[in-house]
Formats: structure tokens, C-alpha cells, sequence
């Protein structure tokens, strides 16, 4: 018998499923040393069926590229896993059709000087759906199918905390398919939590005149990550004269506090000179400072 898990086979068969869902995906908390917290997650089953859960801790972190994407990896096995920190009642039960159970949280750091930063855990919801593991047996596949949902713990050591990156490598091409200005830069997380950001850049002359403005990507990195932030700007319709010019990158690094409505972080400004060419070429960019 085949078992898969749920991030595999959503696209197939979505269609067959009344998905469980949380109420809460992510848990964001500051705990001071030697304290602790507690809440409640709610699992919802919208569908017909019963479903029985089992919950389960892991660790988790960013995958390379800083797109969001997430790697899971056993309990107690990250650099900063705070799993152990982490527990939960109850381990099993049955949700009803329509209906929803409360687990209750509680996070509990300890009493250790060593701790700064920021540390995660995820707490997986998984169940096995049996009415499609039948319908695929019937049809010949044999496939024993499990889904998992999960609440991602973001935890911060309250008073420890350095929010900070390094935005450098400044690069810029014109392409002329499609027609378009890309500017690159590198984000490193120089801090010890957890960082999303994302910006701006403005082209502006001697006078003032904006000349270019797009949004670069949202990145998601942990402390020690480097990854690309990317923007573009559309050099067809709006063509940027031969000339010099000041390219100034605005990085907001409090992305994720402000979604989570705990207020804004910092925010790094960045600027270098750059000089276009006739057919609106990159002709010499500077460094950032």
C-alpha cells in the first residue's frame, strides 16, 4: 500500500476532498526567558465525513530560493528548533462532520541565557482520508492517501531580539524581450530571527523626477540566509532617457510583524548612481550605500 501525503496529491484530487482547515496557520510569539504562553488552535472539518486526527510536532525552516517555500525535518534535529518548548492536548481525537475541535497550546521557554532570537516549531494536524483511499482501490491504484495541515510556531526570546539585513550586490540589465529594466539585489539576513522582506526602488534625476518605480519580491529568510530580491520595470512604455541618475532601494524588513499586526520593523535605504545609454542600457551601475 502506497502512502502519500497531502502536499503531493492536492492538485489531483482536490476535487474528492472536504479539506480540514485551522483557524490559525501561524502563532507568532515573544515569550521572555524562563516564561511561557498559552492559546488554542481550532481544527474546522466542513466535510460529511468524521475525521480522525493525530497532532504531531517537527521542526521547520525556509527552503533556498526565499520564496516562501518550507522544509520539514524531525522534531528537535534544527539549529533553532523549539519544538521541545511546545505542547498539546489533545494528541487524538475525532472531528465531527461540520463541526470543529479546540487544542489547547503552551509554549514554555526556558531558563537559559543562551537563548536570543528566534526559534520554530510546526505542529502538524494529520489524518487519514479512507472514503478516497477506497475509491482508488476500487479503481486499481491501490493508494492509501494522508493529509496534514500545520501551525507554524514563530517564537522570539522577548528582549533578545536583532531584526537586521544586509542589502548589497546591486545589479541591473536591460532586456529587449520582453522590453524591460531588471534590478537584482542581495538580502542577507544578518539578524537571529526570522526575516520577510520586500521594497521598493525608485530611478530618480538630479531634480527630483522619478523616472522608474516597481516593488520588488516578498522574501522569506531565517538568520545566516542570502537571497535574491527581484524587480522590473517596463522599459516599452515608459523609457528611461540617456543619462545619470540615483537608484535608491527602500527594504522593508518588518513584513511579517506588520501581517501579524504586531506593529512595523525596520526599514533599510540603499542608494547608488547609474548612468543609461542611448538605447536605455545599463551603461555603469554603482555600489550600494
Amino acid at each position: 500500500m502506497l502512502s502519500l501525503f497531502f502536499s503531493i496529491l492536492l492538485t489531483r484530487f482536490s476535487w474528492a476532498i472536504d479539506m480540514p482547515y485551522l483557524d490559525r496557520a501561524k502563532i507568532r510569539l515573544a515569550i521572555a526567558r524562563g516564561s511561557q504562553e498559552h492559546g488554542e488552535i481550532i481544527v474546522k472539518n466542513p466535510g460529511p465525513e468524521a475525521r480522525a486526527m493525530r497532532l504531531y510536532l517537527e521542526d521547520w525552516f525556509y527552503a533556498p530560493g526565499g520564496d516562501g517555500a518550507k522544509s520539514f525535518i524531525p522534531a528537535g534535529t534544527a539549529s533553532r528548533s523549539s519544538s521541545s518548548w511546545v505542547s498539546f492536548s489533545p494528541g487524538e481525537f475525532t472531528v465531527p462532520p461540520n463541526s470543529e475541535q479546540r487544542v489547547s497550546y503552551q509554549v514554555k521557554v526556558p531558563e537559559d541565557n543562551n537563548l536570543v532570537g528566534g526559534y520554530y516549531a510546526v505542529l502538524f494536524f494529520e489524518s487519514r482520508v479512507g472514503e478516497l483511499a477506497r475509491q482508488e482501490q476500487e479503481a486499481g491504484a491501490g493508494l492509501n492517501l494522508v493529509i496534514r495541515v500545520g501551525a507554524l510556531f514563530y517564537i522570539e526570546v522577548k528582549g533578545t531580539v536583532s531584526r537586521a539585513a544586509v542589502i548589497e550586490n546591486l545589479a541591473l540589465r536591460k532586456e529587449s524581450s520582453p522590453n524591460r529594466l531588471l534590478v537584482e539585489a542581495d538580502c542577507r539576513n544578518t539578524g537571529n530571527v526570522d526575516i520577510t522582506a520586500g521594497g521598493t526602488f525608485h530611478i530618480i534625476d538630479q531634480k527630483g523626477v522619478v523616472y522608474a518605480r516597481s516593488e520588488f519580491n516578498t522574501v522569506y529568510t531565517f538568520p545566516g540566509d542570502s537571497v535574491k530580491l527581484n524587480a522590473s520595470w517596463n522599459t516599452w512604455k515608459n523609457p528611461i532617457p540617456k543619462g545619470r541618475y540615483d537608484i535608491v532601494l527602500t527594504i522593508d524588513l518588518g513584513k511579517a510583524l506588520s501581517e501579524a499586526g504586531l506593529g512595523r520593523g525596520p526599514m533599510v535605504t540603499k542608494e547608488a548612481e547609474i548612468e543609461v545609454g542611448d538605447m536605455g542600457e545599463i551603461l555603469k551601475a554603482g555600489a550600494l550605500k
